[in-house]
């Protein structure tokens, strides 16, 4: 066992219990004694108690309003969703991204138009969510477990393209566009009278 050289032994009590010491050149006179305790006078604590209690509800208030400003739902257009999703989709098959070999491009702008029928469908902020948290929060809205599944799946396959490279043939890419309609249909509401 290695000792310091600063602590040396020095005797043995006489109880048998081996006691260290401190080296000889060092001063017993650094240890003081304890300090009383000091009293504050006045309306000190009261009135810190107060400010503390003042700050907490401040930041509370804060994060509360600032966390409800965040969850406001979007705005209600003035047509249906579904009319302006199955306009918007009118005007990306126009396009022909796909035939461009602009394939990324068609399946972002796919994405965004079931994002933003969603939106507009469910109230939810989809735009700026993951899939996968999308998908939790529609599940959490209690929307059909059909429809949201059919959502997630088409949505997993759009990001497949967008972040993973993957290069879809022909015949996926007009599937891709056919669940959308598709999506677009079956989450309508039907108006029965």
């Amino acid at each position: 066992m290695y000792i310091p050289a600063f602590v040396r032994r020095k005797k043995i009590s006489g109880n048998g219990i081996l006691k260290k010491g401190i080296h000889e050149n060092s001063h017993m006179n650094d240890i003081r004694p304890l300090k009383d305790v000091l009293e504050i006078s006045g309306r000190f604590p009261a009135l810190l108690v107060i400010i503390l209690i003042l700050a907490v509800l401040l930041i509370a208030a804060f994060i509360y309003f600032k966390k409800k400003k965040v969850e406001e739902k979007p705005s209600i257009p003035s047509r249906f969703p579904e009319e302006i999703a199955k306009e918007a989709l009118k005007a990306l098959k126009e396009m022909k991204l796909a035939g461009k070999g602009m394939i990324k491009e068609y399946y972002i702008r796919l994405s965004d138009i079931i994002r933003t029928y969603i939106e507009n469908r469910y109230r939810i902020f989809a735009m700026d969510r993951t899939t996968w948290e999308l998908f939790q929060e529609m599940r959490s809205k209690r929307i059909e477990y059909l429809h949201v599944d059919r959502i997630n799946d088409f949505l997993e396959d759009c990001d497949m393209v967008k972040f993973a490279k993957y290069a879809p043939g022909e015949k996926e890419i007009e599937e891709a566009y056919k669940k959308a309609e598709e999506i677009i249909n079956i989450t309508t509401p039907k108006i029965t009278t």
